[in-house]
């Protein structure tokens, strides 16, 4: 039972994760891609139950996750490699930072730690598909104030140059992803820690990303 509440749990994740990702980065969602979605979410939701069942790998898991849905990206959807990184940093983070927020909100009630959401597969089962929720509704907001970027190319041969922009958030990415996987290697028997650390990585990257990525935005535009 609780294998199959974890696959449904990452399955309502990695589909809003998916979405998000189209939906900020202005994708046509076509009745193909929804099917080809939900097929990489059932496989990453395998891969991801594995890597938390081994010991050396459980606290990497999420980046180990992270680098191949970089390469479902590219393989599957025809996005460039360095565009493929900024896509889904991007919604990794969303990700990442509403299911913190929605933690740390929880911990706040009366007799319940942090430990009894991981050990309770019914109450992470409700953090997963809440942060899916929240991520699908923010899809939506994101789509009717039109605060969408369309400067990512849908094919693997346009002309993409390592400069600018690109650098900046690609070097930014890099640097916030190695921080907080050493932080979850130094951390590892320490949730709190690890918690507060990553988080204060990822908010100080959140603004930079923002910026750049509006940068880059008006300037493909002009």
């Amino acid at each position: 039972m609780a294998y199959l509440l974890f696959v449904i749990g990452s399955l309502f994740e990695y589909f809003a994760y998916f979405i998000f990702m189209f939906t900020l980065f202005r994708f046509r969602i076509k009745p193909g891609m929804i099917a080809m979605t939900l097929l990489v979410a059932l496989l990453m939701s395998q891969i991801s139950y594995v890597t938390r069942l081994e010991e050396d790998l459980n606290e990497l898991s999420s980046y180990i996750q992270l680098a191949l849905l970089v390469v479902w990206c590219c393989l599957l959807f025809r996005v460039p490699p360095s565009y493929s990184v900024i896509m889904n940093f991007s919604s990794f983070l969303a990700g990442f930072v509403l299911q913190g927020i929605i933690i740390a909100g929880l911990m706040f009630l009366p007799d319940l730690t942090w430990a009894d959401i991981r050990d309770n597969p019914w109450k992470a089962l409700s953090v997963q598909v809440l942060t899916a929720v929240l991520e699908i509704a923010l899809c939506r907001l994101l789509h009717v104030m039109n605060w969408n970027f369309d400067f990512v190319p849908t094919s693997r041969r346009a002309d993409v140059r390592f400069g600018g922009a690109n650098a900046v958030l690609l070097s930014a990415i890099v640097l916030c992803v190695s921080l907080a996987a050493i932080a979850a290697c130094l951390f590892r028997d320490r949730f709190g820690s690890y918690f507060v650390v990553s988080y204060f990585v990822f908010f100080v990257t959140l603004p930079v990303l923002l910026y750049e990525l509006l940068r880059k935005d008006c300037k493909d535009a002009s």
